[in-house]
């Protein structure tokens, strides 16, 4: 019996450092963690609103595949919003951002900011000659398309149709979201 007891002891022991020692740089490293993604989020923002020289999350119904909003502020007058979004991609969440601009009812951008989509086919929606796809895209609904898009479709990236419908359809409720939200502010 005290050749099991002995082990099992120092087993626990081991496991106790070792899950304390977890613990602590878990800690240590949690706020530099998060003041990077901030700090990677602003710098988003910033792309897809450039306008705007500020910006502040509102509260909002996170319905479907919204995460967050963001008005985008410059001198105190809203600019536009910024929402982020986690649409359901090929192989797991597409963590996004879209912006829109109240002044020109655009679309004004949208970033992939995580992924786990395959590498060299859906992981493509991180490139500029992608995502530049949905610049100044009116606010209507957006069609995912094979080739020739038109006005208010996209064109799929090649082998990646279910990543860019995705997004796609992420940007759609976005744009539904802004539609709804600009009228009811109205009211």
């Amino acid at each position: 019996m005290k050749h099991i007891i002995k082990p099992a002891l120092s087993l626990f022991f081991i496991a106790t450092i070792i899950t304390t020692l977890l613990a602590f740089s878990y800690n240590r490293t949690l706020e530099p963690i998060a003041a990077q993604i901030r700090k990677m989020q602003e710098k988003t923002m910033k792309e897809i609103m450039p306008e705007a020289s500020g910006y502040r999350e509102i509260p909002v119904e996170k319905t479907g595949n919204i995460v967050r909003v963001f008005e985008g502020l410059k001198g105190g007058e809203i600019t536009g919003y910024v929402i982020e979004l986690a649409p359901p991609g090929y192989s797991g969440a597409i963590n996004m951002m879209a912006g829109i601009s109240k002044a020109e009812n655009k679309i004004t951008g949208m970033r992939v900011l995580r992924h786990t989509e395959t590498p060299g086919l859906g992981a493509l929606a991180v490139k500029e000659n992608f995502y530049r796809k949905f610049d100044g895209k009116n606010l209507t609904p957006l069609k995912v398309v094979k080739n020739s898009p038109g006005a208010d479709e996209i064109e799929a990236m090649t082998g990646a149709t279910i990543t860019t419908r995705a997004i796609t359809n992420a940007v759609n409720e976005a744009i539904e979201w802004y539609n709804i939200y600009e009228v009811d502010k109205e009211l």
